[in-house]
């Protein structure tokens, strides 16, 4: 160890270590600290990856977010863009190729709080003669499918679709008749629809 002449003005006395006569690290004291810097880089990457995404889980909402894995109470129903009372005017067709003006017409959309095999499902009333409210089933995010149901004497099926507030429909009705000679046949008619949702 060197000393340096104590300075006679100072109360303290500095003495200077050479660089060559310092304790060098062993190796394992390296490889020591090299685990430890490794392990904690690691498991500060574990515990990031291990933090659970938040957002929209329910896969019948537009916001859906495949990722997420906790929800945040936040998705928004396909189905509720559908929900609401329409204004309508389209046509009917009876006979091929005659179309009968069909209008000032009011479609109400209900949810049914529902969900089938293939999505879910809303009510559909009052786009024809007053009858129960047809069920469909909203599939993808702007369309519904009305399936082949029989509502009193009449046999309904269909779709639809949503921009905005604007809707069109397209329906198919059948209604068996029995004849004079009592043989019966199948009245059929298409409703095809243009509606605008009224402002909630």
């Amino acid at each position: 160890m060197h000393q340096t002449q104590p300075n006679r003005n100072s109360k303290f006395t500095i003495y200077y270590l050479h660089p060559l006569i310092l304790p060098r690290p062993s190796s394992s004291f390296m490889r020591k600290n090299l685990f430890i810097l490794v392990f904690a880089i690691s498991a500060s990457i574990v515990f990031i990856g291990c933090q659970e995404k938040r957002g929209c889980t329910d896969s019948y909402s537009d916001n859906y977010d495949p990722e997420a894995t906790q929800d945040d109470d936040t998705c928004v129903p396909t189905r509720d863009k559908f929900v609401g009372e329409y204004y309508a005017n389209g046509t009917i067709e009876d006979d091929p190729g005659i179309l009968i003006a069909y209008e000032q017409i009011g479609v109400n959309i209900v949810d049914s709080t529902a969900v089938g095999q293939d999505g879910l499902i809303i009510g559909i009333s009052n786009f024809d003669v007053p009858v129960n409210a047809l069920s469909a089933v909203v599939s993808g995010t702007y369309n519904f499918n009305v399936i082949r149901q029989s509502l009193g004497v009449y046999t309904y099926w269909g779709s639809g679709n949503i921009n905005g507030r604007v809707m069109e429909m397209n329906m198919t009705r059948t209604e068996e008749i029995t004849l004079p000679d009592l043989t019966t046949t199948l009245d059929t008619i298409y409703l095809n629809l243009y509606a605008i949702k009224e402002p909630e």
